[in-house]
């Protein structure tokens, strides 16, 4: 077996990163007959990821799927990546190292033990991985290159990891400590990084390649009900970013050109180390939903195509004011839309009398999950109502559905630009926005005023109108483009080979 091309998949313990990772390494697997990929996980997730690669191979002529094997490390059960994360630290060294050693490993969850293949050529680890990064470099050194794999905005990359140059943080981590000392505030640095750095904003106007100027404070539209530590998690993925050998990138050129054209150079001639857009990176299989598939039926033969509107916040947000929900959906109703609103969030709150109205009205379903690749792609399906996650963004795009953008935090604002100004596939709801950033005026001139339920019906209007079919035509064409990219002579499929070639050397 020494001819194969063994390859390492470290995954971060939370699944909306698990998932492009799977697909990558099936994608990776069906490449070339010699390579083999290990995939390690936790209990938590083995039966989901087995199930998610499985999906990738339903007409697997070739065998590859049997190229894959998926390994626990860590007899854990819990899915919260904070009571994760230290579990699979503790564990990786060992079993990484006998993996290296060209030795057996254990899976946890299955009590099987792997036989023995040649040691890792190649380890591709979630950006947020810093620590297995280090674990890793402390075992092998240099001998087995480390490439991370980033699953969002490449906007938002060139923001939180790039140079100031170019719109971004730079090293943030160093800020932070420089500050620290200087104010003496060292045994309080998470809270300051956190309050006085990382959220901190002057009215600068920002200037991202490929995305129309916006003031900082526009990176948080939203007052949210929780603190969510972005300091750390800035601070990692810029480590991550210039100290492993390679980056790839869950995207592609049709999605963002100039951006990536961006984070290209810096990451080729800065940082001296290649960059490989392997995106769009797709979950594998729709899921099956009967009560969702009944709805989505009846909607096209009573109302026809394009006439149902889905609404989901992904697993981590949720609207703080559900009373801007509640009008979002009356208005659907007044305005005859049918629509479905998932709240998968652990975040959601759906208040009893919003349940009722939906329940008495033939237009509406709740549900608290729903399978989203099947509702986008139904035919009946014209509308997301999303909180541009990178993720739904993909899903949505690559099924040429347009979307409602109701961003949060995170990635999310300069998506909602990107969608709306320069790929024209999306509305921006702006109405929505809270607190002291939310309320300012933003560089394009607009500014809430607080008419939530008339910007809804102005956009809804205009989605059925001129400029909604444009951007619905916008994203049509955009999925055509998405598909190319995977075809045999794609910009993805080329990617993959590209990275082969350079791990075999």
């Amino acid at each position: 077996m020494s001819d194969h091309l063994h390859i390492l998949l470290v995954t971060f313990p939370a699944w909306g990163h698990i998932r492009p990772l799977c697909a990558l390494g099936s994608r990776l697997a069906a490449a070339q007959p010699n390579v083999l990929v290990t995939i390690f996980t936790t209990a938590a997730f083995y039966e989901k990821i087995c199930a998610e690669v499985e999906g990738h191979f339903l007409t697997d002529k070739d065998g590859c799927y049997s190229h894959i094997r998926v390994v626990s490390i860590v007899e854990a059960t819990a899915i919260r990546p904070s009571e994760l994360v230290g579990r699979f630290g503790e564990a990786y060294p060992a079993a990484y190292e006998r993996l290296f050693r060209g030795e057996e490993v254990i899976c946890t969850r299955t009590g099987i033990v792997g036989g023995t293949i040649p040691p890792p050529r190649a380890i591709i680890m979630d950006f947020f991985s810093v620590m297995q990064l280090h674990q890793t470099r402390a075992i092998s050194g240099p001998c087995v290159p480390i490439f991370t794999l980033a699953s969002c905005s490449t906007a938002a990359l060139v923001r939180l990891f790039g140079p100031e140059e170019i719109g971004g943080l730079g090293d943030f981590g160093a800020r932070t400590d420089a500050e620290a000392l200087r104010t003496g505030k060292v045994n309080r640095q998470r809270r300051l990084e956190i309050r006085y750095i990382f959220k901190h904003t002057d009215g600068s106007v920002i200037r991202l390649p490929g995305i129309p100027p916006m003031y900082d404070y526009e990176f948080f539209p939203q007052t949210l009900p929780w603190d969510i530590p972005m300091a750390p998690i800035v601070r990692a993925g810029h480590e991550m970013f210039t100290r492993c050998d390679g980056v790839l990138i869950n995207t592609c050129r049709a999605y963002g050109s100039e951006t990536l054209d961006a984070l290209e150079s810096w990451v080729v001639s800065s940082l001296e180390k290649p960059l490989f857009p392997v995106g769009p990176l797709l979950p594998a299989t729709h899921g099956r939903d009967a009560d969702c598939e009944n709805f989505l039926d009846n909607a096209l033969a009573t109302s026809g195509p394009r006439s149902v509107v889905l609404i989901s916040f992904g697993t981590l947000f949720w609207p703080r004011d559900t009373a801007h929900l509640e009008q979002l959906v009356d208005t659907l109703i007044e305005m005859n839309f049918h629509f479905i609103l998932a709240h998968a969030s652990f975040a959601a709150r759906v208040p009893h009398s919003l349940t009722e109205r939906i329940a008495a009205s033939p237009l509406g379903m709740s549900t608290a999950w729903c399978p989203q690749q099947l509702i986008l792609t139904h035919a009946a399906t014209g509308w997301f109502v999303t909180h541009g996650g990178h993720g739904g963004i993909t899903e949505s795009l690559s099924a040429g559905v347009p979307m409602i953008v109701w961003p949060f935090d995170g990635d999310q604002p300069t998506a909602a630009v990107l969608l709306s100004q320069v790929l024209d596939v999306a509305f921006h709801l702006i109405e929505i926005r809270s607190g002291e950033n939310g309320m300012r005026p933003m560089y394009s001139g607009q500014q809430p005023s607080g008419a939530v339920k008339e910007e809804f019906a102005r956009v809804l209007a205009a989605a059925r109108e001129g400029e909604g079919l444009r951007k619905w035509e916008n994203a049509r064409k955009l999925a055509t483009q998405f598909r190319l990219a995977w075809t045999e002579q794609g910009e993805a499929t080329k990617t993959i080979a590209s990275f082969l070639r350079k791990i075999s050397l």
